[in-house]
């Protein structure tokens, strides 16, 4: 039985209402432990009807309404646990602190007052007997909604399926279908039996598509025997080999022996052609790789060519059954989607009247975003509609009223009702972004991060809490919640319409969305997630936009979207920071992204539950020392802050953070060991390393960052102080790294600042784990590299290369070895005039594709022995001056090569074969 929506929250809820830090808090506060465990009994109340509340909430409106008051009282515990915690954790950190000068000491104390005031400002008894009051009531009021203890009722199911099929009422998958049947008539000489599955979300025409290929003429002339089973919502063995017996027009000797049943179909099939189709699969526990197994135990005696098809929403049952194929269903083009719902909505209609109707029908149907499903819902429920009044009603609703209930397709809620409690959370959360909207996996992870809404489960104890994270997206990716965007970068996803409709119904109540320069209106008590979409002349946001927030003191997000492809600032008025972002003390997510702010109000310290902090792209040269105080801080973002030239002293404070991105901040020149970067030890992410002088950060200082992972990139190698720091810094046990940029000068000089044994031996102390898939060394003052740059069991996985501004290296290294390498780039090493054997070693670059040269002004001579570079596919070369000997040689056995050759500067080139 799948849990409700909230039951996940009250679980971690419960959970904490037991802690340490509570118990501690109440003791030292001398509060009444009754007062919290009568709070606890009445959410109990609650939780043990919320599995019935979630599926009448699509019929109800009243049980609607009902869930809405139950998730805001579920925000305000949240609430206050949070600040109980944070306590907890301020007293923690100020316990450990070092002392500091007097001075110093006295302004981190005010700050850190802030921190304190709710506590002295606030009784908490009154604040709990009020949550209890209103519990109290919302729990009276389940027995007049008629909700029931334990499962309650089921959310719609569907109809069974079955192998027949109108094939005048489909269109737009000709060309799928024949390329399935031409697969399904082929037969593969390795094994008796493949499997294909079709996944795609609910209405997509999955079934519909398994239909055609079961009666397809030929198909049912290719098989002896056929059966189509119908699974549905589990995955029970014996009841499938029943079903099977049963098509197959065996009568199954047993009711619930699986092994006289199985053995009963074995000797059924023996040496038949066979076809089994398995539609609509949901349950992927109970379709377990064991199960599976069992399932094609019987199918062993059938004879080669025989097929299994599946249909399902979930990729991952593709997998468990080990699918040689896996076709993704896509949309209708538009003009098929018009077909269909012309064919059923207009049908028997007369010509004139549908003209008049045609134009609406064709905005309606584009809403179904091409499924096929919503398209024919939406015309058998036009075709009684013969008013023009009527359908324009149902273009300008909201909500497409069908069935009575609010416009959600029971396929969809079934979809919804199958997700566990956390991923219906993180899948809820997604409705306050506009239709359409392309999202990154990592940042919404991140944000998910932040609410709150991650949480290490029994099973996933030793996983990161990103982990988990990416585990949830890649669910709703798989059983369709999610799609990959087809425009924009490869790496975005959305969600269809419907299914955000399906988002905005459960949990639309509490995200205020304001588009295009609107001015937010009366903002709602209960609301806690605030998105602003900025147009593309929306270049200056004023405060009477947001004066409706100044009393939202629980707004728990504030974020914007804004034209992905216009890289622009933002001007935001000073009265936003100043009056309206201070109040909002419950805040966990702030985005000021693009925004045109130099400084930031040291109020900011106030936000004590911020976990989430994106400054990104903005002018701001400064952070004020009170952000310190933000002790659940787990993301900042200050990608591209260019004028940003220092760091708060004491980030050591931030022990929560895991996520520092610091790319692209240019000015920022130096990073001390004050800032106790090194204690930081949950950081999962530091995108770049200012090493400094003197006082400045030391290389030493990652030794203790041992979860880092991602890009890291170190600039200023120069600063190391001697072989020992390099040692320390324990490159070699940072098994997560991706991508490690080593840069010994940010400002492109090839000054030698230590003895050249001394630079050789740091870079050779930081040779990186065999996990690393790119490096890039930049402005390295050696003369040689080190042994293990072309060694292929240190680099055994790298794939990208870049060796750039090495101006004393007269000679490259030997990187031909690297068995993975497939894009070498390098540039300005000035002295290197020869490029031979001792480049390509004993492999060849057998695996490289992309070699680009650039400003090597006394390079004379390429000498190629062997076949080099036999998958090489684009050479570049920008004024560089040299010859090369044996050209058949040098292109291997590429016959697509594509080579550039731009102009020197230097001299001639010239190619000789």
């Amino acid at each position: 039985m799948a849990e409700a929506l909230l039951s996940a929250s009250l679980q971690v809820l419960f959970e904490r209402l037991a802690s340490q830090e509570v118990a501690n808090f109440i003791l030292r506060r001398k509060l009444s432990q009754q007062l919290l465990n009568d709070l606890k009994r009445k959410f109990l109340v609650v939780l043990n009807v919320l599995n019935d509340a979630e599926v009448k909430q699509f019929s109800n409106d009243l049980v609607k309404q009902w869930l809405i008051q139950v998730k805001d009282a579920v925000y305000d515990a949240e609430d206050l646990l949070d600040e109980i915690t944070t306590d907890a954790l301020r007293r923690q950190i100020e316990a450990a602190a070092d002392p500091q000068t007097c001075g110093t000491q006295q302004v981190w104390n005010k700050f850190s007052d802030r921190v304190k005031a709710p506590f002295a400002t606030q009784r908490m008894e009154s604040r709990v007997k009020k949550m209890i009051a209103r519990l109290e009531a919302i729990a009276q009021e389940k027995d007049g909604l008629g909700l029931k203890e334990g499962g309650g009722e089921q959310p719609p199911s569907r109809s069974p399926s079955t192998s027949l099929v109108d094939e005048s009422f489909v269109y737009g998958r000709d060309d799928i279908k024949e390329e399935m049947v031409q697969w399904l008539l082929s037969d593969n000489e390795d094994i008796n039996i493949d499997v294909i599955c079709i996944v795609g979300m609910g209405g997509a025409g999955k079934t519909t598509l398994a239909q055609l290929l079961y009666n397809h003429d030929e198909v049912k002339d290719h098989f002896h025997m056929k059966a189509w089973v119908c699974v549905s919502t589990e995955f029970n063995l014996v009841g499938v080999t029943k079903s099977i017996l049963e098509a197959i027009g065996c009568r199954p000797i047993s009711d619930g022996n699986l092994d006289l049943l199985q053995s009963q179909l074995k000797e059924s099939l023996a040496n038949k052609k066979f076809l089994l189709v398995l539609d609509d699969i949901w349950d992927v526990e109970s379709l377990n790789w064991e199960s599976s197994e069992l399932l094609r135990a019987p199918l062993m005696g059938v004879v080669q060519g025989s097929k299994i098809v599946m249909t399902s929403r979930d990729e991952s049952v593709a997998k468990t059954m080990c699918s040689v194929r896996t076709h993704r269903l896509g949309e209708l083009s538009p003009q098929h989607c018009w077909s269909l719902f012309e064919k059923i909505a207009f049908q028997d209609r007369d010509p004139i009247a549908c003209r008049e109707l045609e134009p609406i029908g064709r905005h309606i149907v584009d809403k179904c975003q091409g499924l096929p499903l919503a398209v024919k819902s939406l015309g058998y429920l036009l075709h009684s509609k013969v008013e023009k009044r009527e359908w324009e009603d149902v273009l300008d609703s909201e909500i497409w009223h069908l069935q009575g209930g609010y416009g959600i397709l029971p396929s969809m809620i079934l979809s919804y009702h199958h997700l566990s409690p956390p991923v219906k959370s993180c899948f809820a959360y997604c409705s306050i972004f506009p239709q359409d909207h392309q999202f990154n996996k990592e940042e919404l992870i991140l944000l998910w991060m932040a609410e709150g809404l991650l949480h290490p489960q029994q099973n996933l104890q030793e996983r990161r809490i990103e982990k988990i994270g990416e585990l949830y997206f890649d669910e709703l990716l798989a059983k369709s919640f999610f799609q990959k965007s087809i425009r924009g970068k490869k790496s975005c996803f959305v969600m269809h319409d419907l299914i955000h409709e399906l988002a905005q119904h459960v949990f639309g109540d509490f995200c205020i969305r304001v588009d295009n320069g609107d001015k937010a209106k009366r903002v709602s008590e209960k609301a806690r997630h605030f998105l602003y979409f900025l147009g593309n002349y929306d270049v200056c946001v004023a405060f009477n936009k947001f004066d409706a927030f100044v009393k939202a003191k629980s707004m728990r997000t504030f974020l914007d979207v804004k034209p992905s492809a216009l890289l622009m600032s933002y001007l935001l008025s000073k009265r936003v920071l100043q009056d309206i972002l201070p109040n909002m003390r419950c805040l966990r997510v702030l985005s000021l992204r693009g925004y045109k702010i130099r400084d930031l109000p040291k109020s900011i310290g106030n936000l004590k539950h911020l976990c989430y902090l994106d400054l990104s792209y903005t002018p701001i040269e400064i952070l004020p020392e009170s952000i310190c105080c933000l002790y659940n801080l787990q993301t900042m973002i200050l990608r591209g802050c260019e004028d940003l030239t220092e760091l708060p002293s004491r980030m050591g404070k931030l022990i929560n953070l895991r996520y520092l991105d610091l790319s692209r901040c240019d000015s920022l020149k130096e990073m001390s060991t004050h800032h106790g970067i090194g204690r930081l030890k949950n950081l999962q992410r530091l995108t770049h390393f200012v090493m400094g002088q003197k006082s400045g950060l030391r290389m030493e200082e990652l030794k203790k960052l041992s979860e880092i992972r991602g890009t890291l990139h170190i600039s200023n190698v120069k600063n190391a102080m001697s072989v020992n720091d390099a040692l320390q810094a324990n490159m070699k046990g940072k098994s997560q790294l991706d991508e490690l940029i080593l840069n010994w000068d940010t400002n492109g000089s090839a000054i030698i600042q230590q003895h050249d044994a001394i630079t050789a031996d740091i870079l050779d102390k930081l040779q990186p784990h065999p996990n690393l898939k790119r490096l890039s060394i930049i402005n390295y003052p050696g003369v040689r590299f080190p042994n293990w740059f072309g060694d292929p069991s240190v680099l055994n996985n790298l794939v990208s290369l870049e060796i750039r501004g090495c101006g004393n290296c007269s000679t490259l290294p030997p990187v031909g070895q690297l068995t993975h390498l497939k894009c070498l780039e390098i540039s300005s090493m000035v002295r290197v005039e020869h490029v031979g054997s001792e480049f390509y070693g004993t492999a060849f670059f057998q695996s490289l594709e992309k070699l680009s040269f650039e400003d090597m002004p006394n390079w004379e001579k390429w000498l190629c022995c062997g076949e080099l570079f036999p998958h090489l596919q684009k050479l570049s070369m920008r004024a560089c001056h040299w010859e090369i000997t044996r050209t058949s040689s040098f292109i291997g056995g590429t016959s697509n090569l594509r080579m550039s050759v731009s102009p020197c500067g230097f001299g001639h080139c010239s190619c000789h074969p």
